[in-house]
């Protein structure tokens, strides 16, 4: 038996297989259209979308596909036109339209193709998540006590295994490594509130009764 092919994600081919009808936009959005635009150019974000494609007619919506972790185009977007017949005129004419050096893809899919999700979040406004500062923020924070005990803990760890790898080699080598260097765990106990409290009462009283003494 041969091999079975894996069908992958095409951005330049919208798929136009069947859903079923409670997954799609047929029944609120009758007499509008959908036009699939792929290979869009990078540049190219909402604001250059609506320009370029509102001069064939209104558009109600406009979602721009990106990566959830770069926030960076994928390169398609689905385009909600008010009437049907546009979207239609849409599709024939800029398809494999020549936009700054790109080739567009663009195919109308019918209402009863396009799915309920299609257009989540397209009146959002687009808003770049700045992942390295959060990363930079994340790893430059100030580490706890116990944060800092488990980043010893496990440089210590791999220090050990080091040695151990080193000395299965026959190579007879010692170094200081990070254990001459790590901090000690403080010996010093600690106190709760109500201790603390109760310890300086016996010192005030050990205090009172050595006065009396030499009284």
């Amino acid at each position: 038996m041969g091999k079975r092919k894996l069908s992958t994600p095409n951005p330049d081919v919208m798929s136009l297989e069947a859903a079923s009808n409670d997954q799609t936009l047929d029944k609120d959005y009758k007499g509008m259209g959908v036009v699939y635009v792929g290979h869009i150019p990078n540049h190219f974000q909402e604001k250059e979308m609506r320009q370029f494609f509102g001069q064939f007619g209104d558009i109600l919506k406009l979602r721009i596909s990106r990566s959830k972790k770069t926030a960076n185009s994928k390169g398609y977007a689905f385009i909600l036109y008010e009437d049907e017949e546009v979207a239609k005129i849409v599709a024939n004419t800029m398809n494999d339209y020549i936009l700054c050096g790109r080739l567009l893809k663009c195919q109308y899919i019918p209402m009863s193709r396009v799915h309920k999700d299609t257009f989540k979040g397209a009146s959002r406004p687009f808003k770049k998540i700045d992942w390295q500062g959060r990363s930079k923020a994340e790893r430059n924070k100030v580490k706890t006590a116990e944060e800092q005990q488990k980043s010893v803990k496990r440089l210590l760890k791999k220090e050990k295994d080091r040695r151990r790898k080193i000395a299965a080699l026959g190579i007879d080598y010692d170094f200081p490594g990070y254990a001459a260097v790590a901090p000690k765990p403080s010996c010093k106990t600690a106190f709760s509130d109500d201790e603390d409290m109760e310890v300086m009462e016996v010192t005030e009283i050990a205090e009172v009764a050595a006065v009396a003494e030499v009284a």
